[in-house]
């Protein structure tokens, strides 16, 4: 890296978003509510050019400005919250990654009682990037329900349907294994609403017995046994 990237002058939201930390937008409520300072004093506007070298603290704590964007495959294990801070105190998936992986911003989340693949990355914009639906980063789960779903209620599901105050898109789904008792059904969509896939099998009044994420976009969860994770090829993924 030359001298001239070491000290270069960057938007301080952007500062932040490469360390990992969280999203530009985030990043922007902080210095707004007065919880960002550069060089010992308090920001108030995102309007600000720092250098990388710059000394940033952000709710008190030092954040580093990371240059190269990076991302990892992790493979969440069941009763892990994804989160960085769990008003219950619950274990983390922080808690489970080591140190130089805990300051990483998760790409979506898993909840408690699912498991697979989670992207992790130090880009906060990458993340965001990653997660929204007009991306079509599409994700793949295998589902274990107790019983069988209809053709109608498939067909339902492939035209989206609407829960409660919620509208679920279309959701491809194709049976794997399927009788009265358990079926396994694995489920293509390119949205995740919180507790989606939950929410409309409980629909049908049906239940979730397991539910286990094996992609996310060009990534594959492959032969990554629980906890453990690898860096990813950023170049499988398509900016244009």
């Amino acid at each position: 890296m030359s001298n001239n990237n070491i000290h270069k002058k960057i938007r301080i939201a952007k500062f932040i978003a490469k360390s990992g930390l969280c999203s530009r937008r985030d990043a922007e409520r902080k210095i707004f509510n007065g919880n960002v300072s550069v060089d010992g004093k308090i920001i108030n506007s995102p309007a600000l050019n720092v250098s990388t070298k710059s000394i940033v603290l952000v709710d008190g704590n030092v954040i580093k400005y990371t240059n190269e964007t990076e991302i990892f495959l992790y493979h969440k294990p069941k009763g892990l919250i994804v989160s960085k801070n769990d008003e219950k105190n619950r274990t983390t998936i922080f808690d489970d990654l080591p140190l130089p992986l805990r300051g990483m911003f998760s790409v979506g989340r898993l909840d408690k009682d699912s498991s697979g693949l989670l992207l992790l990355t130090n880009n906060g914009d990458l993340s965001r990037f990653l997660e929204l639906p007009k991306n079509k980063f599409q994700r793949t789960y295998q589902v274990v329900v107790n019983g069988k779903l209809t053709e109608d209620q498939l067909n339902k599901i492939k035209k989206g349907l609407r829960v409660g105050d919620f509208l679920y898109r279309s959701i491809k789904i194709y049976p794997q294994k399927t009788s009265k008792k358990i079926s396994v059904y694995e489920l293509l969509l390119s949205e995740g609403k919180n507790r989606e896939i939950r929410n409309i099998i409980r629909y049908f009044k049906l239940s979730v017995l397991d539910l286990f994420r094996t992609n996310y976009g060009p990534y594959s969860i492959g032969k990554l046994k629980p906890s453990e994770f690898i860096k990813g090829d950023l170049d499988l993924l398509d900016f244009s």
